[in-house]
């Protein structure tokens, strides 16, 4: 029992926020075959200073990038993926999918909150940390990660944050087939075991797209 918990505690990997913004264009550089640490440390360094900080924030754009199990798949559609980046919803869409791909703690967060938008208008931020330490724990790393994961979600446009503690969903609506399909592949990425031809988009995790 305690040895799975611990599993589960590593797992939320997450420590430092990165700005979408930034996440951009590290995303970009490595479609472009651009990316190397020299320029993510770069990137990182125009938000963040010491380099114990700026260290984990290259980390986690690896992870982000690099590292991503979903970036094979974007490769294969380099050409779509940075059109996507000039729509609005696609954006959301494909920001939130690497985002969650990178990290099943992220995907967990998502799903989290999609299931409870699904019954109610507001989720709050002890609701997510309540229902989340059920998962990995209740120990100084998650509310860290949610610090990180939660404000990156909320400048991607999957959700806003009208109080202190609040959240509400943005739907995506008018996103392509093509935006929606890196999504899909994002859960399938968490969900190994499934297909599409499973009605996936039942899951909470599509709680956030109009179709």
């Amino acid at each position: 029992m305690n040895q799975k918990k611990n599993i589960l505690k590593q797992d939320i990997g997450i420590n430092q926020r990165i700005p979408i913004s930034i996440l951009e264009m590290a995303l970009l550089a490595e479609l472009q075959g651009n990316a190397t640490s020299d320029y993510f440390r770069e990137l990182v360094s125009t938000e963040y200073q010491g380099q114990n900080r700026i260290g984990k924030a290259v980390t986690v754009i690896n992870r982000l990038t690099k590292k991503n199990p979903l970036m094979p798949y974007l490769m294969e559609n380099k050409d779509r993926v940075e059109l996507m980046l000039r729509n609005k919803p696609n954006r959301t869409l494909l920001f939130t999918a690497v985002i969650c791909s990178a990290y099943c703690f992220g995907y967990d967060v998502v799903s989290l909150l999609g299931k409870y938008f699904h019954v109610q208008d507001i989720v709050t931020t002890d609701l997510i940390r309540q229902k989340m330490a059920e998962k990995y724990g209740s120990n100084r790393s998650l509310p860290n990660a949610l610090y990180c994961i939660l404000p990156m979600l909320i400048e991607a446009k999957l959700l806003e944050r009208p109080e202190s503690g609040v959240y509400k969903v943005l739907k995506v609506s008018k996103a392509t087939e093509e935006a929606i399909d890196v999504y899909k592949q994002s859960f399938l990425l968490n969900n190994p075991t499934m297909t599409e031809n499973d009605f996936i988009d039942t899951f909470p995790y599509f709680e956030f797209i109009i179709k």
